[in-house]
C-alpha cells in the first residue's frame, strides 16, 4: 500500500473521526497527538459523565484507553457530521515536516505532519519552530 500524502490524510482523518473509527484515526496520528485528540473531543462527554472524565485522565493505561475509545467512538458517530474539507496549501517545513492549511466547512484550519517510518502522521508538535542546529 503506498503511503498517503498529508493532504490525503486530512480528509481520511475527518472521515474516520466522525464515523467513530478511532482505529483509523490512530493510524493517521502520532501517539501524543492521538491522546490530545481523544481529550479534546471527549471534553463534551466528560462534562456530562464524571466516570468518563476520570477514565479520560487515565488513557495511558491500555485497558482504560479501550474503554474511552469505545465510548467516544459511539459519541462521535452519533454526531453524524460529514464536514466538507478543502485543501488550501501544503507547505514543506524541511524534509520531514509539512503543514496543511485547509477549510473544514469554510473554517480555516491547520494540521502539522511529520514523516515517520510508516509514512506521514498528524503531529501537533511538528508546528513548533525548529532551531537551525536541528
Amino acid at each position: 500500500m503506498p503511503t498517503r500524502e498529508p493532504q490525503e490524510i486530512v480528509a481520511a482523518y475527518y472521515q474516520a473521526l466522525y464515523a467513530g473509527d478511532l482505529a483509523e484515526v490512530k493510524k493517521c496520528m502520532k501517539r501524543e497527538s492521538y491522546f490530545m485528540t481523544l481529550e479534546s473531543f471527549g471534553l463534551r462527554l466528560a462534562l456530562r459523565d464524571p466516570h468518563f472524565r476520570s477514565r479520560l485522565k487515565e488513557i495511558e493505561n491500555p485497558e482504560t484507553l479501550k474503554e474511552v475509545e469505545l465510548k467516544l467512538s459511539a459519541e462521535l458517530a452519533s454526531r453524524r457530521k460529514n464536514p466538507r474539507i478543502e485543501i488550501d496549501s501544503v507547505d514543506s517545513n524541511g524534509v520531514e515536516r509539512k503543514t496543511v492549511r485547509f477549510k473544514e466547512d469554510g473554517r480555516e484550519k491547520v494540521l502539522y505532519f511529520s514523516k515517520e517510518d510508516e509514512g506521514w502522521k498528524i503531529n501537533y508538535y511538528a508546528g513548533r519552530k525548529v532551531s537551525d542546529t536541528e
